[in-house]
Order: C-alpha cells, then sequence, then structure tokens
C-alpha cells in the first residue's frame, strides 16, 4: 500500500512537470505534501471509528454554508444589535471567496486523498484543489467580527475552528498546512474589515 501510495505521488509530480505547469510555488506545496501527509494519514485513521467519522463528515458538511445562513438568520431574528456584525460577517466571506478561487488554482495542490490510495475521503469535495481550506477560511472570516465584539467569544471560536480544521484534515481533504493557510487568509480578510469598522 505505502509503494502504490509512493507511486501516486510520483505520477502526480510527474503529470504536473510534464505538462509544464509546476512552477516554484506548486514545487514547494508538493515537497510540503509528503511532509505533511503523516499527520493527515494518522488524523485520517483517528476515523476508523463510525461515530468519530460521522462527526468528521458532519462539521465539514455544516462548514458548506448552509450553517452559516441559519445562525445569521437566528443572529437578525433575534436583535437589531447584530445586523453590523452579521453584516461584517458576511462580507468579509463575500471578500474571501472573490479570493481563494484563484487561490487554488494558482497553487494547484492535490488533495491528500489523490496522492494516497489508502486515503479515502468520506465526502465528495466542493471543488479539486486543497490549498487553501475554504472551509477554514469561510468559518474564520465568520467569526473574526464577534470575537472584536465579544472577545469573550474567542474560545468557543477555537473550539469550532479547531473542529473544523480538525474534520477537513481528518476526511482528507486538506494538509495542515492547508488549514493554516485558509485561517490566515479569513483572519486578515475579515479582521481588517471588522478593525477598520468597529475598531
Amino acid at each position: 500500500m505505502l509503494a502504490r501510495s509512493r507511486q501516486m505521488l510520483t505520477d502526480a509530480r510527474s503529470l504536473l512537470e510534464g505538462a509544464g505547469r509546476l512552477h516554484p510555488l506548486r514545487t514547494r506545496l508538493l515537497h510540503l505534501s509528503e511532509r505533511e501527509m503523516a499527520t493527515v494519514g494518522w488524523l485520517w485513521r483517528g476515523t476508523k471509528h463510525p461515530s468519530v467519522r460521522r462527526a468528521a463528515m458532519l462539521i465539514s458538511w455544516l462548514g458548506n454554508g448552509v450553517a452559516y445562513l441559519l445562525v445569521a438568520g437566528i443572529l437578525l431574528a433575534g436583535t437589531d444589535g447584530k445586523v453590523q456584525l452579521v453584516a461584517l460577517s458576511g462580507t468579509g466571506i463575500l471578500i474571501c471567496h472573490l479570493i481563494y478561487p484563484w487561490l487554488k488554482l494558482a497553487c494547484g495542490r492535490p488533495r491528500p486523498f489523490e496522492l494516497r490510495a489508502d486515503l479515502v475521503s468520506p465526502l465528495a469535495t466542493l471543488d479539486r484543489h486543497s490549498f487553501p481550506s475554504g472551509h477554514v477560511m469561510t468559518l474564520t472570516a465568520a467569526m473574526v467580527p464577534f470575537v472584536v465584539a465579544a472577545p469573550a467569544f474567542l474560545p468557543f471560536a477555537l473550539l469550532l475552528w479547531l473542529a473544523m480544521a480538525w474534520s477537513r484534515i481528518a476526511c482528507a481533504h486538506h494538509y495542515p498546512s492547508d488549514v493554516l493557510a485558509g485561517g490566515a487568509l479569513g483572519l486578515v480578510v475579515s479582521g481588517g474589515l471588522t478593525s477598520s469598522i468597529i475598531g
């Protein structure tokens, strides 16, 4: 199985090199993928138990977008004091989603389950490439205005962030550097927007 995984990684590298599309950033990401694969494999093996696998799948599925609309609706229905925060959150998400598809295309990083035969993804992906994580980026961008407005929310926000990061790696959709990059993008965009309005 390990030999087959290495062959798939070699084939992926050859395919990219042969197509003439492997520029320095892609080369670095491919080498980083090899180094991070052990972490991905370890977290993926942790989902062997059906209940853990279902939890990873549910968290990832909630990050597809429906949960954000429901939470926004609940917040807006509850009090008008949250309108500005919901608007900032939504704007941050929108700006991030205008940027990150171009990053994904530029980086062209294959997902972990595409490079290792033993990593079977329990979920379909929303797009082709791995870097950065759109799920983690979106969650980060959504939470930043609320953390800025109510710092006591930070521990809960961190737990949500870690749960999403874990689920994306455990489903073999992302590497640790993908979730860190997604979080950084969401933080920079939504943080900058929020500080210019609230700060």
